[in-house]
């Protein structure tokens, strides 16, 4: 929890040193963590810094630690109106979100308590899907069984469909075999697989629908996306049979298998679970310093374990080997 302040496991280290003893110099503590001279320097510099190490007044060159609460108290209360701060600015953008998406129904045809709308539009089609998904609470079941595979839609989607499942909603997808055979389909499947897609495989009967929480679909017709119609179904009845459509499509779609999924090159080059944790932490946003802490290992053996994956993804950057190793699905 002391990583909410900033404080590392050598600055810990030498506070507890301080507090053991009475007066301590920068190189005697040094000395007993047996770390650089600079590392104390640090430690020390960040304790100053936090108000729990004063400079002795008695001998110079040494340091006196501060009483835990004293020095810690003000630095809580900081977090807690931090907090509030945080929680006020969140209600603020709540309140403005609300706003859009009230600009946002009031300018859709027929707004949004139509029981079937048609959609004429790709972009509106593909929007309403980012949309019903967003919103998602319970479940989403998808038949995405087309041969054609939209790299567009499949990179607007797929962050989507990520945050659902990590709220905790169920996903399931049947999709067509020849998914096996395109690179970016398969590294979809493997990417949001990973995070708790339940997918299965089918033969292409030329079906694309989506329905959530059991109350809302998208049916599309002619060539899906790109051209064609779609609808956008509320009507409890129509719902319904597109749910009990899916589960014979389910019941009849083939269990997707890992060895079905695996992508070329994987083997060998596949990473360990201390690598695939480390994909997942920089996929976050994690800087390299707080990886380290996460892995218990050096920041420098976190920016070797990057370019050894670089050099196996034949990635010149940071954001392409993140990006390859998504569609490897190895994280």
């Amino acid at each position: 929890m002391l990583d909410l302040f900033g404080i590392d496991e050598v600055t810990l280290a030498a506070y507890r040193l301080w507090l053991c003893h009475e007066v301590l110099s920068v190189p005697e503590v040094a000395e007993m963590l047996g770390e650089p001279l600079v590392a104390a320097r640090r430690a020390r510099d960040r304790l100053v810094e936090l108000g729990l190490l004063l400079p002795s007044r008695e001998r110079a060159g040494h340091y006196v630690a501060v009483h835990p609460e004293a020095g810690l108290d003000h630095l809580l209360q900081a977090q807690h109106e931090q907090l509030i701060r945080r929680h006020e600015r969140l209600l603020l953008a709540r309140a403005q979100i609300s706003s859009f998406v009230s600009d946002y129904l009031e300018s859709r045809p027929g707004g949004d308590t139509a029981e079937v709308r048609r959609i004429d539009s790709a972009d509106q089609a593909r929007a309403e899907l980012l949309a019903i998904v967003g919103r998602a609470e319970r479940e989403v079941l998808a038949l995405h069984t087309r041969r054609e595979w939209s790299s567009t839609l499949t990179r607007e989607v797929m962050p989507v469909e990520l945050r659902a499942l990590r709220r905790g909603v169920v996903m399931r997808s049947v999709l067509p075999r020849s998914v096996r055979l395109d690179e970016l389909g398969a590294g979809y499947v493997r990417t949001v697989a990973a995070h708790g897609l339940d997918a299965r495989m089918i033969d292409d009967p030329r079906l694309d629908a989506t329905a959530v929480d059991g109350r809302i679909g998208l049916v599309r017709l002619g060539r899906g996306f790109a051209t064609g119609q779609t609808l956008l179904v509320r009507t409890p009845e129509l719902t319904a049979l597109l749910l009990t459509l899916f589960e014979q499509v389910w019941e009849a779609a083939e269990p997707l298998s890992g060895e079905a999924m695996a992508a070329p090159g994987d083997g060998d080059d596949a990473p360990n679970d201390t690598e695939r944790l480390l994909l997942r932490l920089l996929s976050l946003g994690m800087k390299d310093e707080a990886a380290a802490r996460h892995l218990g290992v050096s920041v420098r053996t976190v920016r070797r374990m990057i370019a050894d994956l670089m050099a196996r993804l034949n990635a010149r950057s940071r954001f392409q080997a993140g990006s390859l190793a998504a569609q490897r699905g190895w994280f």
